[in-house]
């Protein structure tokens, strides 16, 4: 006997499920793309506990005709495709005729669904994939879809799910995509009977940002238009001041289906060229529209992933569209109109364009740093570049970048040049002498070993970082009561997550109260953190703890004391006196570490005189002759 069998239909269903069900959002998204494809124009999802109790979706689509409501429960049933060339030409968001059978097969399933065409309406019951009933109800317009203890036959997949906060942020990102994917529909999310979201349905894209993201963001969008031949692009970009420091808040949509696209995500950057700072990520809603010949969306089994042709020609279309688009508008934020908003919970809502926070991406293969040997003699003969002034780290690997001073050198490990005279192997921080500050950036300084460039920024980054580093994180940290609280809000899904992980911030002194559905209020600040910078910090303080679900508590902290010293540190192009300049050459010059900022860029760079000599050609040759020569010309 063979054995080679063929699956019952139920079992095939489960096996399906757990491509297409992988956690309570994914329901959502199949149900209410159905939805959709209905041509409904209001669609209510109603959800308990995160889902895992109840999924309920409503709409007032054209509904399933009572012959057809048992066979969608049948897999690979589906009225979306006929043929083989419909499977090429897809203009709807369901269609691999997986979703419901699979849903079914893992839930208490319920459909009660009507058509204008029929004097009653049709309910069907399910468990487990089996149909229990199939009996007439009341007609009303489109279909409710009722899904209930989800994964109550296969436990396993429970030990996959997150938290009940996480798995409610996941629902709402859906929804939130897909109503920026159809603004003409009124979507309604509702969670334990409260109302998560809602929006209109008049068409307007804006609206819908604003519903979303808050109204003074939308206000801070700019709308892009083009195409050419083979593409429509439309939607709406943001200005380079308001950005994120993670790409969540870059929306592309491919014929009303919201995809994930690297390549396409780069031509949005690529758009913003060098108007916005690496490591930040602008707002944007882009909305393709491509003939369904041109992609291919049945790659994947969410739907998310699709190939498309002509991506190159896609990508430089966008990238064009939007730099056509900054170029028009004035680009410089309005500090008036910041300055009246500053304390309303409204204009806490923006995202400002902060400076570069590598150290949240910090590489670790950067740690590494070397003292540049002298030159010898086979070498003389060339011009050499600036000397970087830093030593080696001593790398542990649990807390990055703590490296530990080498020992003065000594007289006896000096180093003879071919000249005769002595230059210092640098093991040591330098007895500088301030010179004067070139371009307002730059310190210049003088010593026995050469001339020295100092970084002011990164200067004093590195000796803010290593004053917090070990402050944030301490048992009890002094605050300061604010006499005007701060704002901050957030779209529901990263308001649902913060609520779950502000204790991390805790850590660090910050609290924040919840203050209504989507709003934080920071009514006292810690000592470490000056009143001017509260909205950039804790901003970025938020991003941090909402992008990684693990923390090394080491880590975070010292990250969070590199974005703390780097914001509040004096930046390029300011001013420095005599007297401040010269104090902080002392303040670096105290750190365990001075050569390097907490990113791990230097601080410090020295150009020895031999080098100097060489770079005005004083020095060109290598033999001793050719020296004297040179001695007698000096």
């Amino acid at each position: 006997m063979g054995k080679i069998i063929e699956l019952d239909e139920a079992l095939a269903n489960q096996i399906a499920a757990g491509e297409v069900v992988e956690r309570p959002a994914s329901v959502v998204k199949e149900l209410v793309e159905n939805s959709i494809d209905a041509k409904s124009t209001k669609i209510t999802i109603i959800i308990e506990t995160s889902g895992l109790k109840r999924i309920e979706v409503i709409d007032n689509g054209t509904g399933i005709e009572k012959s057809d409501v048992s066979m969608a429960l049948k897999r690979h049933a589906t009225s979306k495709i006929k043929d083989k060339t419909d499977l090429f030409r897809i203009r709807t968001l369901g269609f691999r005729g997986e979703a419901i059978p699979s849903i079914a097969s893992v839930s208490d399933f319920t459909i009660e669904t009507s058509v204008e065409s029929e004097s009653s309406g049709t309910k069907l019951i399910a468990k487990g994939g089996v149909i229990q009933k199939v009996e007439p109800t009341l007609k009303r317009q489109g279909t409710k879809i009722s899904v209930e203890n989800l994964f109550f036959n296969t436990p396993a997949r429970l030990k996959y799910i997150k938290s009940l906060q996480a798995e409610l942020s996941h629902i709402t990102d859906i929804i939130n995509r897909l109503s920026l994917a159809h603004p003409n529909i009124a979507f309604q999310l509702i969670n334990n009977d409260h109302e998560f979201l809602k929006t209109s349905g008049s068409g307007d894209l804006k609206q819908v940002i604003a519903a979303i993201y808050g109204v003074v963001q939308a206000k801070k969008m700019r709308k892009i238009d083009t195409q050419d031949l083979d593409f429509e692009v439309s939607g709406y970009v943001s200005l380079p001041e308001l950005t994120r420091s993670n790409p969540n808040y870059i929306t592309l949509l491919v014929n009303g289906r919201y995809i994930k696209n690297f390549l396409l995500r780069k031509a949005v950057l690529e758009g913003y060229s060098n108007r916005i700072m690496v490591g930040r990520f602008p707002f944007a809603v882009i909305s393709i529209h491509i003939d369904p010949q041109l992609t291919d969306v049945n790659v994947h089994p969410t739907k998310q992933e699709i190939r498309l042709s002509k991506e190159k020609e896609l990508m430089a279309l966008i990238s064009k569209a939007i730099a056509s688009t900054l170029l028009e508008g004035v680009l410089i934020p309005e500090a008036i109109e910041g300055a009246k908003e500053k304390n309303t919970p409204a204009a806490t809502a923006k995202h400002p364009s902060f400076s570069q926070q590598s150290a949240l991406y910090y590489d670790k293969e950067k740690r590494d740093f070397f003292i540049k040997e002298e030159i010898n003699e086979k070498q003389s003969s060339q011009i050499t570049s600036p000397t970087l002034f830093t030593e080696r780290a001593e790398v542990n690997e649990s807390v990055p970048l703590i490296e530990k001073r080498e020992k003065t050198a000594t007289s006896d490990e000096l180093t003879p040049t071919q000249d005769s005279t002595h230059q210092p192997v640098i093991t040591h921080f330098p007895v500088l002498e301030y010179l004067a500050q070139f371009h307002r950036t730059y310190l210049l300084c003088q010593a026995q070993e050469g001339l020295y460039m100092i970084d002011q920024h990164a200067a004093q980054e590195r000796i803010k970082y290593e004053y917090w580093k070990d402050r944030i994180g301490e048992g009890a940290i002094d605050q300061q009561i604010l006499l005007t609280p701060y704002y901050f809000d957030l779209p529901r899904d990263e308001a649902l997550l913060l609520s779950e992980r502000k204790e991390k911030l805790h850590e660090a002194g910050v609290f924040l109260e919840e203050y209504g559905d989507t709003t934080f209020i920071l009514r006292e600040n810690p000592v470490w953190l000056r009143e001017s910078e509260i909205e950039k910090v804790i901003y970025e303080m938020i991003d941090r703890v909402l992008s990684f679900d693990q923390f090394s508590l080491k880590e975070y902290r010292h990250d969070l004391a590199a974005m703390v010293a780097c914001k509040s540190s004096i930046k390029a192009g300011e001013p420095l006196d005599d007297l401040s300049a010269k104090q902080l050459i002392r303040d670096l010059e105290k750190c365990e570490n001075p050569y390097s900022c907490a990113h791990g860029r230097p601080t410090i760079l020295h150009f020895s005189e031999t080098e100097v000599q060489k770079m005005f050609r004083r020095i060109q040759e290598t033999h001793r002759t050719k020296a004297a020569s040179w001695k007698d010309e000096r």
